[in-house]
C-alpha cells in the first residue's frame, strides 16, 4: 500500500502530535513500521526497530517538560522534511548532566521516509550544543564568543 506525498504529511504531523507532544506512544504502533532505522550524526550506528523510535519518544519526553512545536513541513513523494522546536523547563538526565531546571530551547531537523503508511526511516538533525551552551554544561572558555541571539 503505497501513500500519498500529502498522506506521508499527515502521518508525519499525527506523530508530532500524538508521540511528542501528547506523549501517546501507544500510537508509535500503528505509525511506525516495525523495521524502523533511525539515523542520527551523534551515534556512531543506525538504530533499528520501532522499540527504537519509543526508546527516543519516552527519553525525550522525560529532558524537557514542554511542547513540541512543529516550525515548518515539506512533503515530496515518500518522504517528508521537518523542522521543529521544543521549549521548556530541563527536567531530566541527559548525556550525564543532572536537571538544571533551566528553560531551554532544542531545534532541530528530521527527514523523514514513509512506506506502506508508516514511518520508515529518520535522518535527524538535533542541535544538541545549543542546550548544553542553554544550561551552562559547557566550559566557559569553550563558548566564549559564541553568539546565541539566533536561538528561538
Amino acid at each position: 500500500m503505497s501513500t500519498t506525498t500529502e498522506e506521508n504529511e499527515q502521518l508525519t504531523r499525527r506523530l508530532n502530535e500524538e508521540v511528542w507532544e501528547k506523549h501517546n506512544f501507544d500510537a508509535i504502533n500503528e505509525l511506525v513500521a516495525e523495521d524502523y532505522v533511525l539515523h542520527d550524526a551523534s551515534m556512531p550506528e543506525p538504530m533499528r526497530g520501532r522499540e527504537t523510535y519509543r526508546e527516543m519518544a519516552e527519553m525525550g519526553a522525560g529532558i524537557i517538560d514542554g511542547p513540541l512545536v512543529t516550525e515548518q513541513l515539506i512533503p515530496t513523494d515518500d518522504y517528508v522534511i521537518g523542522r521543529w522546536s521544543q521549549t521548556g523547563e530541563h527536567v531530566g538526565e541527559m548525556m550525564g548532566i543532572e536537571p538544571t531546571h533551566e528553560e531551554v530551547t532544542v531545534t532541530g531537523i528530521d527527514i523523514n521516509r514513509f512506506e506502506d503508511g508508516k514511518l520508515a526511516e529518520t535522518w535527524q538533525e538535533v542541535n544538541i550544543l545549543g542546550m548544553l551552551i542553554q544550561i551552562g554544561a559547557l566550559p566557559d572558555e569553550l563558548v566564549a564568543g559564541m553568539e546565541m541571539d539566533d536561538q528561538p
